[in-house]
């Protein structure tokens, strides 16, 4: 006999629509968390408390500028906070790095999946041209493609000859039993990624975990885009760059114990990587003498450029990138709020598109599914029959026992 293969074709493709935007909800989520947990706001390794620390050290010195404990402080706060953002900057390029390859593997994943189904859609073809059933593969099918549909944005259509079409954005990716593979490609001289079809045309991702991926990998927040990893290393470069520039204008202004003078605090061991390699000056490492406490040489206990340097931290001109945006904690504030608005946003897609989908799924278990009350409803229904059926041919057997060994015993 016929085996039957239930399928409601408008709910799987409602689940194959869904899936993409919760793919890529789900990556952007995970991602923005890791993130935040690098900021660690708030906690006793922020910004801000590294910052509280520094400025701190700053004022203790201030009461007594010749004392060495207090130069020693100040310089451990100074090397503490440069080491924070080095490692916020090496983690946020780890992740970096992390999302490439996972863009990397979800191209090799694409392109298997996509000579999986057309493999299948030409023994599927074979079967059903000669009447044959093909559920099995049919359902192996399904499965490969609820896979592909959380990666990309991809639309499903098979045509009356039973022919299996599978596209990202109205460009075919399988093709009946045609594969059209895309490429993952690297800029000369960039760490930019572009994904393409064979032709060189760049496959256009509306969703999915590579979209996600992608945002994340590629978005600087300029022009309305995304604001990924690259967004949130700019800032932190940016915040390392200005506030060594400006602390090393007033630091060099001033007078250390041994007259020295024009000495940087700070400084950015490459220009184009300010975040990762900002340091303490060599010569505030070798001579704590050199940190610059006065305004004129011969004064030990004059603190006048360290009152300078400690009204740098209420400086609402401290952060200008062309427009005002306000001393360092006003700075890190926007950054951690921006970061807060992100991955609630990506919390709060994620969830409903969470519920959205095991919504659809639901329904399409309904559907071509296993319904466990209905097993059970059966297996009871069954058993009562079987117990039915013992109990009549446990009478049959007592009734033939009676009259074959019994009867025949009358009159002898």
């Amino acid at each position: 006999y016929d085996i039957s293969r239930v399928r409601n074709s408008y709910l799987d493709f409602k689940y194959w629509n869904e899936n993409a935007p919760m793919g890529e909800w789900e990556v952007k989520k995970n991602h923005l968390s890791e993130i935040e947990k690098l900021f660690g706001e708030p906690s006793n390794s922020s910004f801000r408390q590294y910052l509280d620390d520094f400025f701190q050290a700053l004022t203790h010195m201030s009461t007594n500028p010749s004392d060495p404990s207090y130069r020693e402080t100040v310089r451990e706060n100074g090397l503490a906070i440069t080491k924070h953002i080095n490692e916020t900057a090496v983690r946020l390029e780890e992740l970096r790095r992390e999302t490439k390859v996972a863009i990397e593997n979800n191209v090799v994943k694409i392109n298997s999946i996509a000579d999986q189904i057309a493999s299948l859609n030409r023994q599927i073809y074979s079967h059903e041209i000669d009447g044959r059933q093909a559920n099995d593969l049919r359902d192996r099918r399904d499965l490969l493609v609820d896979e592909l549909s959380k990666i990309a944005n991809v639309k499903v259509h098979e045509s009356d000859d039973g022919k299996f079409r599978v596209s990202i954005s109205g460009v075919s990716l399988v093709d009946h039993i045609h594969v059209s593979e895309i490429k993952y490609k690297t800029e000369p001289n960039s760490d930019e990624i572009t994904i393409e079809w064979g032709n060189g045309a760049s496959v256009d991702f509306k969703s999915g975990e590579l979209k996600g991926l992608l945002d994340l990998y590629s978005g600087n927040g300029e022009n309305n885009s995304y604001r990924g990893i690259p967004y949130y290393q700019n800032k932190l470069d940016q915040f390392a760059q200005e506030f060594a520039e400006k602390f090393n204008e007033v630091h060099q202004g001033g007078y250390g114990l041994n007259g020295s003078s024009n000495i940087d605090f700070f400084k950015i061991g490459d220009e184009n990587n300010p975040a990762a390699t900002i340091t303490l000056s060599d010569k505030i490492l070798e001579n704590l003498d050199n940190i610059a406490a006065g305004k004129e040489p011969g004064h030990s206990e004059d603190n006048r450029n360290l009152l300078e340097l400690i009204a740098l931290r209420d400086d609402r001109e401290f952060f200008t990138g062309g427009v005002s945006q306000g001393t360092p904690d006003d700075f890190i504030k926007s950054i951690i709020s921006n970061l807060a608005v992100d991955s609630m946003q990506g919390e709060r897609m994620y969830s409903s598109q969470n519920i959205m989908l095991k919504n659809i799924q639901s329904k399409r278990d309904s559907v071509s599914g296993v319904s466990y009350d209905e097993e059970m409803a059966d297996m009871v229904r069954f058993q009562h029959a079987y117990i039915a059926s013992a109990r009549m041919i446990t009478t049959l057997d007592t009734i033939m026992d009676v009259t074959i060994n019994r009867l025949g015993l009358v009159g002898r």
